[in-house]
């Protein structure tokens, strides 16, 4: 067995080695297209959906969120949340704890100053702006004035999407164009109405953040009529030092009466989404395996035909079918292995650095090559068996054909 296989390694690079060059660099090319394609497909799907997911981490969710309790009796608020905060802050790896106080209103904005005011619905956050910064990246999107400092209370930040003017503005649902320094009317849930300046405005890509507007945890209090509590606490962990598992899990311990969710949980309006996702990656993926396979296929068969004189002579000489078929085996899984090699260096050298440093803006984050060890085994895995069992089928025909037919074509 050992022999008949060195023998048909020995044919195939030999067939190799007198082959067509140029012919050979063209079909090597071209599979390794097909890889590219298998790769840069599930890498850029795999990335839109990890943009979405950090963007909405980034920007509303952070790792956990923790809210009031709803068994035995629902509570609208956490009540001593300061010494719930100061107990988390005890776990290793848990980078930063924030509390808000959340309510809803209207907020309306009379640009032109004639008693014509336009208003938009928007949630009302009530925020510690230096526990904020720990936890979550709204600061960092601030597109025009300032982030909150925690002392105003007749200040607030908007975002873009309610100011309007910013481009992912719904142009039907926003103030009209308000600016940094413009003053702004709210009327909150409970019929309480106040006047506010216009501090700074951020920009998110998505998440709840888009429709925000922040005050201060002082200002939310006073409006509220509450003291030391919170509407949700948002906490962020350190994921290389632990799982989200288990911080949730010590996070439960502490409170084992609140309400606490994983991000994951809280995911579930993207779903649908990241599910379409993941099948056009599949999809895609399953097309440039068959293209792959088929490209092999056909240059096997032609190659074989086209040498069936040598075949038949083989054959004559004593070497079995077997052999033969092996021979073309070897060289069809050559071909897979230089293709992937080639698309390697297209994928990982070229087009994941180049994304990486240059990410593609999308409006619900931004995108760049995402790949898990498990998406490039399986890639390199279905390519390599694509090539044996297309490299097998021609092989296993043409070897198939008496020595007579073979000789005389």
């Amino acid at each position: 067995m050992i022999t008949d296989i060195k023998t048909a390694f020995f044919i195939a690079y030999k067939s190799i080695l007198k082959g067509n060059r140029s012919t050979m660099f063209l079909l090597i090319f071209i599979l390794s297209l097909s890889f590219l394609n298998l790769m840069f497909i599930a890498g850029i799907m795999k990335g839109l959906t990890s943009g979405m997911t950090k963007s909405i981490i980034d920007t509303s969710l952070g790792h956990i969120t923790i809210s009031p309790q709803v068994e035995p009796t629902k509570r609208d608020y956490i009540d001593n949340q300061d010494q719930l905060v100061a107990d988390i802050k005890t776990i290793p790896g848990i980078v930063g704890v924030t509390r808000h106080y959340k309510t809803s209103g209207q907020i309306s904005f009379d640009k032109e100053k004639n008693g014509k005011f336009e208003t938009v619905s928007a949630s009302i956050v009530g925020i510690d702006p230096n526990d904020e910064r720990k936890v979550l990246t709204t600061y960092q999107n601030i597109t025009s004035g300032k982030f909150l400092d925690g002392t105003e209370t007749d200040e607030i930040v908007i975002s873009s999407s309610i100011a309007g003017g910013g481009e992912i503005s719904s142009p039907e649902d926003n103030l009209g164009g308000a600016k940094v320094g413009d003053r702004v009317m709210i009327t909150f849930a409970g019929g309480y109405v106040r006047h506010y300046k216009i501090k700074g405005i951020f920009e998110v890509s998505m998440g709840g953040a888009s429709q925000s507007v922040f005050v201060s945890s002082k200002e939310a209090e006073s409006i509220l009529g509450v003291y030391n509590n919170a509407s949700e606490i948002v906490v962020r962990v350190d994921e290389s030092r632990d799982t989200i598992e288990n911080y949730y899990q010590r996070i439960k311990a502490m409170a084992p009466n609140l309400k606490i969710q994983p991000y994951s949980d809280l995911l579930s309006t993207i779903g649908t989404m990241l599910s379409a996702f993941d099948l056009i990656a599949t999809i895609v993926g399953i097309i440039s395996i068959i293209v792959a396979a088929v490209t092999i296929f056909v240059l096997i068969y032609v190659n074989a035909v086209n040498k069936r004189r040598q075949i038949g002579i083989l054959k004559a000489i004593g070497i079995k079918e077997s052999i033969i078929e092996i021979s073309y085996i070897f060289q069809s899984v050559f071909y897979a292995i230089c293709s992937v090699g080639m698309g390697s260096i297209l994928v990982f050298g070229v087009l994941s650095p180049l994304l990486k440093a240059h990410p593609i803006a999308l409006p619900f984050g931004d995108a760049a090559l995402v790949f898990t060890n498990s998406k490039i085994i399986t890639s390199v895995a279905s390519m390599l068996i694509s090539g044996l069992v297309a490299g097998y089928l021609p092989a296993r025909i043409v070897a198939k054909q008496s020595i007579l037919d073979a000789i005389w074509g």
